[in-house]
């Protein structure tokens, strides 16, 4: 490489460093520390607003309103405590570590007890989606909460503290409703929902934290301890443990999802191409990936013509061919006659969904004939004598009924096209009176009126 190449890229290097650079407008350490001190206090304000904002996302959780429960997360005060202990253990300031550990263990039990009180009460009657979107938490929710942290702590360390980043990341975390579900989980006793979201939050938790910690680290804040090497390594096998704990399952988790997401998806896939039958039909169809106790099911109940034995069979041997690869699945079929206990509920519902979409069907015809119909029905000679009568002036007049389609094919509107000629005269055509009468006197809507 050159000297200019060399050059080149320091001031290249300058330029992108210059431009990431977080030391610019860094808040000072006092200050930092003063605005997580704030922040962490479970006391007064803080602690009622929290209960206010567990109270709206236990009743939004129940309503299942989603801008209504983001409102409640814009509130309630939640990350304080998690964004100080990160910040205390970056800093080694053992008091103020104590102090937002102390303060996050009464933020997570006012918390629990605020919304296991409300689900107590008898307002809540049905598993609202709110609450199972909280109970299966992926690695997702863990890059979340690890960039989540990361700008929530860089906003926090500068001199112009902006409320916007602050309020995104608790948006983006979701910290309330995985509270809000494990008081719903507790208050029923259903342990699936209080061990899920309970694992969310500690997600959460944990790794705002650690990017906290990190970002902390990075900008070289001051120790208010000093330790020694041995204990410094030894607190950073504590985070890395702790990362690993927390991660593993969520790996596992999302690698559970992913599977069971394509089963279902090439499940499906081979109901659809695979049962085409002239005069079989598929009523009804219970998609099963595995648990613990059973294989892969793929039950179909059909309706119309039996199959044979051998067709079945056939079926079965396609499931494991490509492109569905639906190895080690049980598929159950279902025909008339071979279940007495026939699911007269899927069989009206199929039903009406057929008639359903044939009634579509023939309204879509009955447009396509009504506008056939206007645009044939032209009496043109009547009306050219009538418009001779409105416009002297007439020599000779030409009308055609035309039928406008949309993109996808279908008929949208119809346009009567008008040519006059006229011969020379005083006064100028009337062309507004002209086209206003011809949709009266025609019945089309659109006019065009061409003049010569």
């Amino acid at each position: 490489m050159s000297l200019k190449d060399s050059v080149s890229w320091l001031l290249i290097r300058e330029k992108i460093k210059e431009r990431f650079w977080l030391g610019s407008d860094t808040a000072s350490q006092e200050e930092v520390t003063l605005n997580v001190h704030k922040s962490i206090e479970m006391r007064g304000i803080n602690l009622w607003v929290l209960i206010f904002a567990i109270f709206i996302a236990s009743l939004v959780l129940n309503t299942n309103s989603t801008a209504v429960i983001i409102g409640a997360m814009l509130i309630s005060p939640l990350m304080g405590p998690i964004i100080g202990m990160g910040f205390a253990a970056g800093t080694y300031d053992l008091d103020l570590l104590k102090l937002s550990f102390k303060n996050f263990l009464v933020m997570v039990g006012v918390s629990l007890f605020a919304s296991t009180l409300f689900f107590l009460l008898p307002l809540m009657s049905f598993d609202r989606s709110e609450l199972l979107a909280r109970t299966e938490p992926t690695t997702y929710d863990l890059l979340i909460a690890l960039f989540g942290g990361l700008a929530g702590m860089v906003a926090q360390t500068r001199k112009e503290r902006t409320g916007t980043v602050i309020a995104g990341v608790a948006i983006a975390t979701a910290l309330m409703p995985p509270l809000c579900t494990v008081g719903y989980g507790i208050a029923t006793m259903q342990f699936k929902y209080i061990l899920g979201a309970l694992y969310l939050f500690t997600i959460n938790s944990v790794f705002i934290a650690i990017a906290s910690f990190v970002v902390t680290h990075m900008l070289h804040y001051k120790k208010q301890a000093e330790m020694d090497k041995a204990r410094e390594k030894a607190l950073r096998r504590m985070l890395y443990f702790i990362v690993l704990l927390v991660t593993a399952p969520s790996v596992l988790i999302a690698v559970h999802i992913f599977q069971r997401s394509l089963f279902e998806d090439n499940a499906r896939n081979f109901i659809k191409n695979e049962f085409q039958f002239e005069k079989t039909v598929v009523l009804d169809q219970n998609v099963k990936f595995r648990s613990r106790k059973e294989p892969s099911s793929i039950t179909v109940r059909l309706i119309g013509e039996n199959l044979s034995e051998s067709v079945v069979e056939n079926l079965r041997s396609q499931m494991e061919k490509e492109p569905y690869h639906l190895r080690a699945v049980r598929l159950q079929v279902i025909q008339t006659g071979s279940d007495d206990r026939l699911d007269v509920s899927a069989l009206q519902l199929g039903y009406s969904d057929l008639l359903a979409e044939k009634n579509r069907q023939i309204e879509i015809l009955r447009n396509e004939l009504s506008m056939i119909q206007v645009a044939d029905s032209l009496d043109e000679v009547a009306i050219v004598r009538e418009l001779k009568a409105i416009e002297p002036a007439l020599a000779s007049a030409s009308l055609s009924g035309h039928i406008s389609y949309d993109a996808a094919g279908n008929p949208a509107d119809t346009l009567l096209v008008c040519m006059v000629e006229c011969e020379k005269a005083e006064k100028q055509t009337d062309t507004g009176l002209i086209e206003q009468w011809l949709k009266v006197r025609t019945g089309f809507r659109k006019v065009k009126l061409i003049i010569d």
